[in-house]
């Protein structure tokens, strides 16, 4: 969840799914509702499970570990590119003041998929290509991998991968994260 300033609705918050709204009304609805706003809609998910969490908690704790200074590096934190507003699972971005949500270019997005496979693979892939994310990670704790993408004209490129239980090295610009896969999945 992020912070978002307002009184809590209930009509939002019960049902998963998509609802049209203007970025006013979205923003008013406070930081109890778990949501982004993509394309015009409020897009509600369910709270991620505990293993969702506990990979995004291993993911950011190995990065933030190898970031240089003025890096930051959180989980579920609010970025806003244009008029949609995406909360990755882990987002890595050079240091600021904003207290809300990220406005700038951050460094790397990552996802760990769960219920909303088709938001991550494709929406949000099309979505942050469009903006000019550079770095894109996606974990698979279903599949057991992690895809490393740099956007090269336009388009993401796979630049690494994991899978099952191997370990190895991936990077986002000047940064390289050893990972141990199944220790970041817990297998």
């Amino acid at each position: 969840m992020h912070p978002r300033g307002g009184p809590m609705t209930h009509a939002t918050q019960a049902v998963p799914g998509e609802r049209p709204m203007s970025w006013d009304e979205y923003d008013s609805l406070g930081p109890d509702i778990r949501g982004e706003y993509i394309d015009g809609n409020l897009v509600v998910s369910p709270s991620p499970a505990r293993t969702h969490q506990r990979i995004c908690r291993r993911l950011a704790n190995l990065i933030e570990a190898v970031v240089p200074d003025g890096i930051e590096v959180d989980e579920g934190w609010a970025w806003k590119p244009g008029r949609d507003e995406f909360v990755p699972d882990v987002l890595v971005y050079p240091h600021t003041d904003e207290t809300v949500r990220f406005t700038g270019m951050p460094l790397l997005a990552v996802e760990v998929l769960s219920t909303n496979r088709g938001d991550d693979l494709v929406r949000k892939t099309t979505k942050y290509a469009e903006v000019g994310l550079r770095h894109y990670w996606i974990v698979d704790p279903r599949d057991h991998l992690l895809d490393a993408y740099e956007l090269q004209g336009g388009v993401y490129h796979r630049t690494g991968r994991l899978l099952d239980d191997e370990s190895g090295e991936l990077s986002f610009g000047a940064v390289t994260v050893k990972i141990d896969l199944g220790d970041l999945l817990g297998s």
